[in-house]
């Protein structure tokens, strides 16, 4: 994403010599990449190029949050594209998609420009592919659920059929007990006689 950053060489007319040296520190000190510093330096400077790259040192520090509550205090507006634009960056940087889609579009309402439009079609695919993850995983989800209740019915069903067979042993098992009751009681004697006659058991 492209950045815009103001470079300021003047300030106005009632500005003292304090006020220069602190704008040429500010910009250096940006220029050098210490946002850190800049930041300090420009937040000396009661105006709202110096707040917007007030805004601009804290992003660079991925302070978004801190960045957006100044870029909300600048109220120039021929500052506007810039705010918008980069408020938009701050917002995409911090997962505020909806904000971003809305800041980019505020500027482009401003001024037609490649860049915010083509961060704008960034922003909007990057919502798109939020939403499609998220119906993929509602949809990984519900299956989940249908396969956990699929399973929990057929683990009913298993545990019905399981109950089921254990009965049916169970009735099976008392079956037999009764048949062999029955059986040893008929075989008594037959075992007497088998020896008291083993060549005719009958």
């Amino acid at each position: 994403m492209r950045f815009i950053f103001l470079l300021l060489l003047t300030i106005d007319t009632h500005a003292g010599p304090l006020d220069f040296l602190s704008i040429h520190q500010a910009n250096t000190a940006y220029e050098k990449q210490d946002y850190q510093l800049a930041g300090e330096k420009f937040s000396h400077i009661d105006n709202d190029a110096a707040r917007l790259n007030q805004a601009n040192s804290l992003y660079k520090q991925g302070l978004y949050k801190q960045s957006l509550k100044q870029y909300k205090a600048v109220k120039d507006k021929s500052l506007a594209f810039d705010r918008l634009y980069n408020s938009g960056n701050a917002y995409a940087k911090s997962g505020q998609i909806n904000e971003a889609i809305d800041s980019y579009e505020a500027a482009l309402k401003l001024k037609k420009d490649e860049d915010a439009l083509f961060n704008l079609e960034l922003v909007k695919k990057q919502k798109r592919k939020r939403k499609q993850n998220k119906q993929d995983k509602n949809k990984k989800h519900n299956k989940q659920k249908k396969n956990s209740q699929k399973n929990k019915s057929k683990e009913k069903s298993v545990n019905k059929q399981q109950q089921k067979n254990k009965l049916n042993t169970i009735k099976q098992q008392r079956w037999e007990k009764a048949l062999n009751k029955q059986l040893r009681t008929l075989m008594i004697p037959l075992n007497k006689q088998q020896d008291n006659n083993e060549q005719n058991p009958w």
